[in-house]
């Protein structure tokens, strides 16, 4: 579809020119066979939904009357719509059962129950008809939900020339393609609808997420042009399919619902910008139908904070304005409410409104942008202060993550939203900041830590939901039974034990590479940001970093080099395997991050109380596994061999490379090379050794392994050799070089001693032409000298470190599954499935320890059993 662009400017209101209704049958006919919808895969025309609606209008009779509407976003439900609008039946847009149970209050006289196959239609007429007025089109919830105690009447008038203002300002046209995002009973979802079939284009209706990928998939298929969203959507779309703004149908896509941070919003145009995609940010309410001003593309970089000017037919003004020219925002135009109802003796009331008066506080810029400040009805008074919610949201996200703040006068709830943490986990740091930025005692704050805020169907926030989730326990705990999240309960998770010594930091307690990944990624959602050197860091000062927010960038995120390599090394490997393209050297990689890793976990400079058993448990988690995942193999398609189950094939087994015999060699490297190090560093003496000059002895190790890397002893038959832990060795000594390298000076002589060993290592061992392979291992262990920490884009950094943990598992499980995709779907398809299989099964396998951790540490807490499974 071919892209549009040049968006009209509107400097000034004027009158809006629509047909007076533009819903009715013969208006809809008008456009022909031109597809109008598109439900469940078919593509239905104006003319065929024309039709239906004048049968639909027939089913609701002749007499008017008040119409119920309930149902989702399906093809019955917008014919049900039409049809009650050209027979000036007023509607009630309800969600569910539920939702129509709440408005029965208002005695309605037809409620229709729509389903994808068809209507259930439930007559209710009187021998009379009830008095409704006679411009009552559509009422609505001001809130998205169905629970409110009051309901917006809209006109016909009001619901048309909204639909047409913001036809105009999108520059909609027949050949523009919508979505349903967003829910009917949310008037932003439904003037999606309104607004495309006014002017004879199309839109494509669905209940799915935007995150799913079945969405994007129908964007893909329909051409859809057009996307809206809540602030809500596009946090989703940032951690989970961003790549959906890039479609090339793409035109532009619509804010509204909430406010959007200004660098969010920044950060949302940037994005789109280049994917040739328009951004619009919006702002309206349910009693202006749906929009009251709009922020165009062309002004999005020059006021990210602002919601732009009125919309065409409409005018804006601030109401008794203070010093800084802050003041209620007044909102006048033809898609003003009639008014409010709250019960059935309201329907018969005509126009109470000349011009909205919205409860939001405002100003104007100089070039006459509407910059929406706070909320009237946002405002509490505890203690005898005023406390703007807006104000100190704001001011609390300069200090620490974003939050949001709610409350009534017994007190004030702040929200942080935290991946993966169970509802209520309770933030005291955060209390006490909130309290003293607020003026109020600690004690009239509560602060949370959520996996999500509760929205309302609209998506906003459902602030009263959040204050009752905030105060529901005074003591919260998670689902297991144990007290909320803090750096105390990662600790006892990713150790399993419930000893944990406030003096202990991660390094002391023999934490190792793998559980390194997984506790920086915990600690990161618990303290807001990593410190550096935070695993020699002690828990008490974990502690206190998490009691003392401190700022964050925005856009980007710190991540440790070796997680970044870890990550690049197992997508290069599948990548190879695969022969998608050739880029081999990651596993050697690999193996330079383990000694590196090793250097920094298990030779801190704490003689920690079982060492060994702790070595041999972080070897226990690969061994075991993977012999495993051998044997299921061996059981189920045959091949391998009995060397390959007990991990000694490198050794042991037949040299021909057949039956997957060699798939698995850097598992038994990894085993085998670690089961030495523990052993050798058990001994006492050696440990003194390594204490007294660090540096010095990882260079006499890699000295050692260079005896056999340039052949001055020679070892068995070099067959194969490339795989065994002997040749191999020198690549894990230089990541112990590279971990302990402290000074500049240090630093150059690995760097030379990498050059040294890695050119010219594959030609040793009987490989040609390998230059390209050993300069990506260099240049990987070369970062690891210089370059401790890296920044990316905090929206890759979830990815990154998700690859990076799901490592081992995406290596173990790679070769039984690219092989059984790649003969049915295209290579790249078959990787990316790939990667998510190896990330799906360790996924399952960390949650599953993660809930043993958590039952052990409850039990040893509370003195009871682990209850058998």
């Amino acid at each position: 579809m071919e892209r549009k662009s040049g968006v009209r400017e509107h400097q000034a209101p004027r009158p809006l020119r629509m047909p007076a209704t533009p819903f009715d049958p013969a208006a809809l006919a008008r456009h022909g066979s031109r597809r109008a919808l598109v439900a469940d895969g078919v593509a239905v025309g104006y003319d065929e939904l024309a039709e239906r609606v004048e049968r639909r209008s027939r089913q609701l009779g002749t007499q008017r009357g008040l119409v119920v509407l309930v149902g989702a976003r399906h093809l019955e439900f917008v014919v049900t719509l039409l049809a009650a609008l050209h027979g000036r039946h007023p509607v009630m847009i309800v969600d569910g059962d539920a939702g129509a149970a709440s408005v029965s209050g208002f005695d309605p006289d037809v409620i229709v129950r729509t389903q994808s196959d068809g209507v259930d239609l439930e007559r209710r007429m009187p021998a009379s008809p009830r008095p409704l007025h006679d411009d009552l089109a559509l009422m609505s919830s001001t809130s998205g939900s169905t629970g409110a105690g009051k309901l917006v009447r809209l006109s016909l008038d009001a619901v048309v020339s909204n639909a047409a203002a913001i036809a105009d300002y999108l520059d909609l046209g027949p050949r523009d393609v919508g979505i349903s995002s967003l829910p009917f009973q949310y008037c932003y979802g439904l003037s999606v609808l309104t607004s495309h079939l006014a002017v004879g284009a199309s839109v494509v209706l669905s209940d799915l997420s935007v995150v799913d990928p079945c969405f994007a998939d129908l964007v893909d298929r329909h051409g859809v042009t057009g996307l809206a969203g809540v602030p809500h959507t596009f946090e989703m779309l940032e951690t989970g399919r961003s790549d959906l703004l890039a479609k090339d149908s793409l035109r532009y896509v619509t804010q509204a619902g909430g406010r959007l941070a200004p660098e969010h919003v920044l950060r949302l145009a940037e994005s789109s910008r280049s994917n040739g995609v328009e951004v619009f940010v919006m702002y309206g309410q349910t009693e202006a139908t749906a929009r009251m001003a709009y922020l165009s593309p062309t002004e999005v970089f020059e006021a990210p904070d602002s919601v732009g000017r009125a919309i065409p037919g409409g005018s804006i003004r601030i109401a008794d304005p203070d010093s800084t020219g802050a003041g209620e925002v007044v909102y006048r135009g033809p898609n003003v409410m009639m008014g409010y109802a709250v019960g059935p003796g309201d329907l018969a009331r005509g126009h109470d409104l000349t011009e909205l008066r919205t409860g939001d506080r405002g100003r104007l810029d100089d070039a006459g942008r509407l910059l929406i400040v706070g909320r009237s009805s946002r405002i509490l008074k505890i203690h005898g202060k005023r406390i703007d919610l807006d104000h100190l949201q704001n001011e609390l996200a300069l200090v620490g993550p974003p939050v949001h703040c709610a409350g009534d006068d017994d007190g004030l709830v702040v929200a942080c939203v935290v991946a993966d943490t169970e509802p209520g986990g309770r933030d005291r740091g955060l209390e006490r900041v909130a309290a003293e930025m607020a003026s109020i005692p600690a004690g009239r704050v509560r602060a949370v830590r959520l996996a999500a805020l509760p929205r309302t169907s609209s998506g906003k926030v459902d602030s009263p939901a959040l204050v009752g989730l905030a105060r529901a326990d005074d003591e919260p705990h998670d689902g297991d039974g144990t007290e909320a999240e803090d750096v105390r309960d990662v600790f006892r998770v990713v150790f399993d034990r419930s000893d944990i010594d406030p003096g202990q930091s991660f390094a002391s307690m023999g934490g190792d590479s793998f559980s390194y990944v997984e506790m920086s990624m915990r600690l990161e959602r618990c303290l807001g940001s990593l410190p550096s050197g935070w695993h020699v860091m002690s828990i008490s000062e974990l502690e206190r970093v998490r009691s003392e927010p401190t700022p964050r960038p925005r856009w980007t995120a710190e991540i440790d080099t070796s997680v970044v390599i870890r990550a690049i090394a197992i997508v290069t490997i599948v990548l190879t395997h695969m022969r998608i393209f050739r880029v081999a050297g990651g596993a050697h990689t690999l193996l330079a991050v383990l000694g590196w890793n090793f250097a920094r976990f298990q030779l801190s400079e704490f003689d920690v109380p079982g060492r060994f058993r702790r070595s041999m448990a972080t070897v226990a988690r690969i061994a075991v596994p993977t012999s495993v995942w051998i044997g299921l193999n061996m059981l189920v398609a045959g091949g391998y061999g009995l060397a390959a189950l007990t991990l000694t094939n490198n050794y042991l087994g037949e040299p021909a490379r057949r039956d997957g015999r060699w798939e698995y060699w850097y598992f038994e490297a990894f085993v085998q090379a670690s089961v030495v190090l523990a052993v050798v560093f058990a001994i006492p003496a050696v440990r003194r050794w390594e204490r007294r000059g660090p540096f010095l002895f990882a260079l006499g190790v890699l000295g050692l392994t260079w005896v056999v890397r340039f052949d001055v002893v020679q070892w068995g038959d070099p067959y194969n050799e490339v795989f065994r832990p002997h040749s191999i060795a020198a690549f894990i000594a230089l990541g112990w070089c590279a971990q302990r390298a402290a000074g500049s000076w240090q630093k150059l002589v690995v760097t030379a001693a990498t050059v040294v060993t890695t050119f010219g290592y594959f030609d040793s061992v009987g490989y040609t032409d390998q230059f390209d392979r050993e300069a990506r291992i260099a240049l990987m262990i070369c970062a690891l000298v210089w370059i401790p920490t890296v920044r990316i884009p905090r929206i890759v950094s979830p990815v990154v470190a998700t690859v990076a943990a799901a490592s081992m598992w995406i290596f173990l499980v790679h070769w039984q599954v690219w092989p059984a995709l790649t003969p049915i779907m295209d290579d790249d398809v078959a990787f990316l499935l790939t990667i998510a299989s190896g990330v799906a099964v360790w996924w399952v396998a960390e949650r599953t320890q993660e809930r043993i951790a958590r039952r052990r540490v409850h039990s040893r807490r509370w003195g009871t059993a682990t209850p058998e499974v």
